[in-house]
């Protein structure tokens, strides 16, 4: 796999996040016993995992690897980490423990996991360092509070593209600038799933541009399918083959509804339940319950596809957003998703809807600064000097698109 073929040898071989990456260096050298833990926060591929492992072989270190996914409880998690927090070679040599996936503490799984890491953190005579892919869950709230909390950020996607073309000239492969930007879209910002793409259309000996198109029209057939299915059983069919992730499919529902023509009536129920949808989502992956997810598609036919049947309403697809506008979604998105997450909160909606409906025109309201301090104190954006100036930044740029 060119994945691991290429995967860093050095910390300074990562791509993006050279701020977190220092804060992480900086953690670990001057970590004592009953120092903090370091709680590296961001999504899959951003390299939290390839830096703890790296930064272990640096010092020396040896890395005590576990997923929190697989020892949930108390008592799995003393009997897997007691002797490591405790061990100290003769010559005086430290284990780095890593514990990944920490989101998997969360929700009734969870008994009394956290606390049990917040306590055993203090007595460790090893660093411990932990990873999470969701840094807006309750229970990773509560582990940051008490941590070093570093977030990492999905890479510029023009450093991505660039990455990916050292990697196509190594392996004498010839991929277009279109198909190498369009591995880096279809990664959204994952790393190492763009190095799989890219493998994946250079070893066939295909164009990747063309499997990109190949997929998303693929996408696009079986949402039209759904859309314009005869009954609910055909509709099933098709939503069952879209092949995008829970999150996904519901944000792509939700683009093509707003997008679509329907009356606003009809607009106002069909938005209705994909928020619910949205909502039930949100609540699955904070309680840890996965499995509920086999009733998502169910869930969407029986309420979405009366309102939205007859062919109405179509794909919206991203093929008329140009790269530099994607790239930009790409590089505001964390902050777009914060300030949706805590305007939903204060008005008691969805996080799809507050996107989708709302924050278009608040965005806009945004260019009267009266109105932006009263949000910005509102939401609470003015925690800190840092960021509150950050904020305001953001705010201000959206207003004048």
């Amino acid at each position: 796999m060119w994945s691991e073929k290429y995967r860093p040898k050095k910390v300074e071989g990562l791509i993006g996040n050279e701020e977190a990456r220092l804060v992480v260096s900086t953690w670990l050298a001057e970590w004592k016993p009953g120092g903090k833990a370091a709680l590296l926060m961001g999504p899959p591929g951003t390299g939290k995992t390839t830096l703890v492992t790296l930064l272990a072989r640096a010092n020396g270190m040896n890395l005590v690897d576990l997923n929190a996914s697989d020892v949930r409880t108390k008592e799995m998690l003393g009997r897997k980490l007691g002797e490591a927090m405790s061990t100290v070679s003769l010559f005086g040599e430290r284990s780095l423990i890593f514990l990944d996936e920490v989101d998997g503490l969360a929700g009734r799984s969870d008994y009394g996991a956290v606390e049990f890491i917040k306590d055993a953190v203090k007595e460790s005579q090893n660093p411990i360092a932990m990873a999470a892919n969701d840094p807006d869950s309750d229970q990773i709230k509560k582990l940051a509070s008490s941590c070093v909390a570093v977030r990492f950020r999905p890479p510029p996607p023009r450093e991505v593209e660039m990455y990916l073309r050292e990697i196509a000239r190594a392996e004498r492969v010839e991929v277009s600038g279109d198909a190498l930007r369009a591995c880096v879209l279809e990664a959204g910002g994952d790393v190492r799933q763009a190095v799989n793409l890219l493998q994946s259309g250079g070893s066939s000996g295909t164009s990747h541009g063309a499997s990109y198109k190949d997929r998303e029209r693929s996408v696009s057939e079986a949402f039209n399918g759904f859309f314009g299915a005869a009954d609910k059983g055909e509709a099933a069919a098709s939503l069952r083959k879209v092949a995008l992730s829970p999150f996904e499919k519901v944000r792509e529902l939700s683009r093509s509804v707003v997008r679509s023509g329907l009356p606003p009536e009809e607009m106002a129920r069909a938005m209705e339940v994909v928020s619910r949808a949205d909502l039930a989502i949100g609540r699955m992956v904070k309680g840890g319950e996965w499995r509920l997810l086999r009733y998502l598609d169910r869930g969407l036919v029986d309420g979405l596809f009366p309102v939205v049947k007859g062919g109405t309403v179509r794909y919206a697809g991203q093929d008329d957003l140009p790269f530099p506008v994607l790239s930009r979604i790409w590089n505001d998105s964390k902050k777009v998703k914060e300030v949706s997450l805590r305007y939903a909160r204060r008005a008691h909606t969805s996080g799809s809807a507050a996107r989708s409906q709302d924050l278009p025109y608040v965005f806009a309201l945004c260019s009267g600064k009266r109105f932006r301090e009263d949000l910005e104190r509102s939401l609470g954006l003015d925690a800190d000097k840092e960021m509150l100036e950050s904020y305001d930044r953001f705010l201000q740029k959206e207003s004048t698109r």
